[in-house]
């Protein structure tokens, strides 16, 4: 699943609605959401272009199953994502802290072939057991 999207102001919102459209009802989609808006952000804020490539696909490793959300910029800014400290009364800079908790630091950056920005976020295709039961 693929999509290119271009309206900056509505990013966010329009991954979370794909991702929703995608997924359905997926134990996974309110986490994949929130990991969406975050990276989508980031995309738009430190990318420097004007559009924004998300991709959604089940993948496999070691006998498990994941789906792992990518979300790919023009790669402009020169800098690495990374999580930071931001100051107390800073309103910005935690969302790579968010997009770290929820997928156990399953997450990383590269540059691809064309110098694009990818991100990519991974989360297990099964629900965690909470208590002997699926969550």
């Amino acid at each position: 699943m693929l999509r290119e999207l271009d309206d900056q102001a509505l990013l966010p919102g329009l991954a979370r609605q794909e991702l929703r459209g995608w997924m359905g009802d997926h134990w996974a989609v309110g986490d994949l959401q929130v990991i969406a808006s975050e990276l989508v952000t980031n995309a738009m804020v430190y990318g420097g272009g004007a559009w924004v490539r998300m991709s959604l696909r089940p993948e496999e490793q070691g006998g498990r199953r994941y789906w792992r959300l990518t979300v790919v910029d023009p790669g402009r800014s020169g800098t690495v994502p990374m999580p930071r400290m931001p100051g107390v009364g800073e309103m910005t800079g935690r969302g790579l802290w968010i997009v770290d908790a929820l997928t156990s630091g399953s997450w990383a950056t590269s540059l691809t072939q064309a110098g694009e920005r990818a991100v990519w976020a991974r989360l297990p295709f099964e629900a965690p057991m909470e208590g002997g039961r699926e969550r």
